[in-house]
């Protein structure tokens, strides 16, 4: 099976066989058409060995960028590919949902399928993408959750922006006081967000008088994990695996 997540930055392909993720391709997110199909089709082609091996032919699409989702369809098929794009409102279990489904981001659905799969009761969802998401499931429902810019996208607009601050790494910092200009856009970065998300945290958990278990997902997450609060679990592909999951469901069951 071949799962593609379509994020407005990465697109992440994963190869999985028997359930196990074998291969992981990352591409920039294209969205002009003729260029995408030109990546997608460069995409067989470079992988050709690999796609021909694959034994059960499917392809599930997870898709923020609504434009690309039919040039995935029509090359996956010319390529014999039972090819199935997530859709909010048709997912089984989308009476567990508690947020409006012509809004909600079907990577936001696919991490939900992790834990509702696993019969998590009570957590919450960090993913460190193109935005900073979170996600709440209570007593194994989607509560709901919220949504901020992501690193990344508020470093690029100060860049924009601010004429005399040149290009800075996001990394882990050790100190929040800085005697340059790039070492405190760095430390800016990583305390803000990471006082941002613990903040965020703390008031989810008092507004729901729960106690969670915290999952960080997302290249980004990584720096944080060892500073977040409540001891997360890290997975940086939870979301191939919540698409996996209702790709199972859908091409299985």
């Amino acid at each position: 099976m071949i799962i593609i997540d379509v994020g407005n930055t990465n697109i992440v392909i994963g190869f999985y066989k028997k359930n196990k993720l074998k291969k992981l391709i990352r591409l920039n997110t294209e969205k002009k058409i003729d260029i995408a199909k030109k990546q997608i089709n460069k995409f067989f082609k470079s992988n050709k060995k690999i796609i021909n091996n694959i034994k059960d032919k499917f392809c599930i699409l997870s898709s923020v960028v609504p434009s690309l989702n039919k040039t995935f369809k029509n090359i996956f098929q010319k390529n014999k590919f039972k090819f199935y794009l997530i859709n909010p409102k048709k997912i089984s279990f989308k009476d567990s949902i508690n947020y409006n489904l012509n809004q909600i981001g079907s990577d936001r659905i696919a991490n939900y399928a992790y834990v509702y799969s696993r019969k998590i009761k009570n957590c919450i969802i960090i993913d460190f993408g193109t935005a900073t998401t979170f996600d709440v499931i209570k007593n194994n429902k989607y509560s709901g959750g919220l949504i901020f810019p992501g690193i990344n996208l508020s470093m690029d607009t100060l860049l924009k922006n601010a004429e005399l601050i040149k290009n800075s790494k996001i990394s882990k910092s050790n100190k929040i006081v800085n005697n340059n200009t790039s070492a405190s856009i760095q430390s800016g970065f990583y305390f803000g967000y990471l006082h941002a998300v613990n903040g965020i945290l703390k008031q989810i958990i008092k507004e729901n008088k729960f106690k969670p278990k915290v999952y960080i997902t997302g290249g980004l997450g990584k720096i944080f994990k060892d500073k977040i609060i409540y001891k997360p679990i890290y997975m940086e592909y939870l979301t191939l695996e919540g698409i996996k999951e209702i790709g199972n469901k859908h091409f299985y069951e």
